[in-house]
């Protein structure tokens, strides 16, 4: 168990980063392609290709990271002015909400994974990219992100962000 748990943090760490990363090489590959055609040059049809690729894989690989760090934008207008007693059942059907629909999403992704490997989907743009090698991101990412949910969920824990709650800023 604890290797897996090793793992799994490894792997929740390392998305996160190649996340960063490839916000790095996006904002790179963009001041290129801008530099290039200012200079008169055409620029690689792949990098606006590589990029496009890119939007979608940060969010993806960055997801269960800013879960686990209560980074993910919440409103708290409503929970900010409920009684601690509905705070708490209130926060617990969000966590079981949330849950809910990553797994959901994780499901209908691998579905479509497994649809496009099946089927030998290509992304046609600059250049062939098999569907599935983009999609499997989508299962892993809600999948991790059902996960951080529910370990929320089972340790009683809130899953917004480091402030107060609603009722100790009431207090104050």
């Amino acid at each position: 168990m604890r290797l897996l748990t090793k793992g799994y943090e490894l792997l929740l760490r390392g998305m996160a980063v190649l996340a960063g990363l490839l916000m790095v090489a996006m904002m790179v590959a963009i001041v290129v392609d801008v530099t290039l055609r200012n200079l008169g040059t055409q620029g690689s049809a792949h990098l606006f290709t590589f990029t496009e690729y890119w939007l979608l894989l940060i969010p993806l690989l960055g997801a269960p990271w800013l879960v686990r760090e209560k980074g993910h934008i919440y409103v708290e207008v409503l929970l900010a002015n409920l009684p601690p007693a509905a705070q708490r059942t209130a926060t617990r059907l969000i966590l079981v909400a949330c849950v809910a629909v990553c797994a959901i999403l994780a499901w209908y992704g691998g579905e479509i994974t497994v649809r496009n490997y099946l089927q030998s989907e290509l992304d046609v743009r600059s250049f062939d990219m098999p569907r599935w090698r983009l999609m499997v991101f989508m299962p892993l990412s809600f999948g991790m992100m059902a996960i951080e949910f529910l370990r929320f969920l089972v340790r009683g824990e809130p899953p917004f962000g480091g402030g107060l709650s609603a009722s100790e800023h009431d207090a104050r």
